[in-house]
This record gives structure tokens, C-alpha cells and sequence, in this order.
């Protein structure tokens, strides 16, 4: 199995995020960087109480519900350029998986 991860922050909602594309069945999937999030949380404490940062957080959630269906990476730079996410903000990295 070809998997490829990513960690990006939406650009829009602020949240950060990894992405994976599994080439060998053809889709894209999200799921929140919960790392990176506990750090900005710990960072600045604000942001825990920020309305509006954790309803986008809430938000993000339905985009980690679904896999979006992607044939190659010409595709996958396709589908992440309609939500607003640049070829040049992502580093793909090749998953090792037993």
C-alpha cells in the first residue's frame, strides 16, 4: 500500500492538519494534528478560549469524515488547491506501513 502524509494549517480556519493520500485505492483523508494542536493550545492560552478558533476546530471535523476520491498527485494538488492549500505549502512524505 502507497500512503503519503502532509502536515499543513487551513488556510481559512487556521486549524492544523494532516492530510494522506493512499495511492493505491485512490483517496485523499484528513485528520486534525492533534500534536500540533495541544502545542498552539499550550502556547497561547487565549486561543483555548477563543469562540471562534475552536468552533473552526468543531468545523474541521467534517472534513476528517469523508475520503475524497483522487487518482494521482496531479489530482490530490487539484482537489487541495480548491480549499485554498498550495503544491508549495505541502511536503509529502511516504508512509512505511507493515
Amino acid at each position: 500500500m502507497d500512503v503519503y502524509k502532509a502536515h499543513f494549517i487551513h488556510p481559512y480556519t487556521h486549524v492544523p492538519l494532516i492530510v494522506y493520500f493512499n495511492e493505491s485505492e485512490g483517496y485523499v483523508t484528513f485528520e486534525k494534528d492533534q500534536e500540533v494542536l495541544q502545542l498552539l493550545l499550550q502556547l497561547d492560552e487565549d486561543l483555548a478560549h477563543d469562540q471562534s478558533f475552536l468552533s473552526n476546530v468543531n468545523q474541521v471535523s467534517n472534513l476528517c469524515k469523508t475520503q475524497y476520491p483522487v487518482s494521482s498527485f496531479k489530482d490530490v494538488f487539484e482537489f487541495l488547491e480548491h480549499i485554498g492549500i498550495g503544491e508549495e505549502d505541502l511536503n509529502f512524505k511516504q508512509l512505511f506501513l507493515h
